[in-house]
């Protein structure tokens, strides 16, 4: 889901990154509040809020900033560098964290698997983006954004076991929305009525935004934050395919060997 972000993030031609992450964050929010008076879960969510705010208050406004610093270097970079440089950064910084947390080497198919990957990585990045306007400053945005996503799923994967993934989503989209929100529209306009760009929000928030995490907090509940992050770079490669054939973005012989790495590392994992 979340490689067709950066496709649905270009139909938005009138709106900064920063308006367009609040506003992802926002539809999110709103759609999974309803769900959760429908369903009930609002005094879940109520409950969760006073008893595990700490984690709740990170995570969101964590994937507030990573989201939005992700968005800001798509134009800079492009679509496909972006993406993988911010995703695929993810695994080696929650590789190093555990490891570091529990003083013990990663077993060698890890580390095989992670080195699969990011080799994958290094080939899909050094694609040249021809729609990027700043490549160096965009590989630095996504950078910065790939380090946030790692300590957002660190954190998560520990909340995740305590609090059912759709109360989680919801408390976080809610409050990475209302830490975004006045931001944009204190730096520049955040209303839109072209109906391209009305679809594109609309799918960022639902699909993207609260059906990703939904997904995402459910793996959590049972896979390590190195695992699921191994497996998030199955957006970066996603990303790269469909930027070139929907945004004309090239992707040469070396792009190509790239993603086929990263599908076989997640493959790799999928199989252990």
């Amino acid at each position: 889901m979340w490689g067709t972000a950066p496709v649905a993030f270009a139909a938005v031609g009138d709106l900064s990154p920063l308006a367009v992450s609040a506003w992802r964050l926002t539809v999110a929010a709103a759609v999974l509040g309803l769900l959760a008076v429908a369903t009930g879960a609002m005094a879940a969510v109520l409950a969760a809020v006073q008893t595990s705010p700490v984690p709740v208050v990170v995570i969101g406004l964590g994937v507030a900033a990573y989201q939005a610093l992700w968005f800001a270097s798509i134009p800079l970079v492009g679509a496909a560098v972006s993406t993988v440089v911010a995703l695929g950064l993810a695994p080696i910084g929650v590789t190093a964290w555990e490891a570091l947390c529990t003083r013990r080497t990663p077993a060698p198919s890890r580390l095989g698997t992670i080195a699969v990957a990011v080799t994958g990585l290094v080939l899909v990045s050094t694609v040249d983006a021809g729609t990027g306007t700043a490549p160096t400053a965009g590989v630095l945005l996504a950078i910065a954004s790939g380090l946030i996503y790692a300590a957002v799923t660190v954190v998560g994967r520990h909340a995740a076991p305590r609090i059912t993934p759709m109360v989680l989503t919801t408390m976080t989209t809610t409050v990475g929305a209302l830490g975004l929100l006045p931001l944009a529209m204190l730096t520049g306009p955040v209303g839109t009525s072209a109906p391209a760009s009305l679809r594109a929000l609309g799918y960022l928030g639902v699909v993207t935004m609260a059906g990703g995490y939904l997904l995402l907090y459910t793996g959590l509940r049972t896979a390590s934050a190195g695992t699921a992050a191994v497996a998030t770079l199955l957006e970066p490669a996603t990303a790269a395919v469909l930027a070139v054939l929907l945004l004309g973005e090239s992707l040469p012989a070396h792009g190509v060997a790239g993603v086929v790495l990263i599908f076989g590392a997640v493959t790799a994992l999928r199989n252990r």
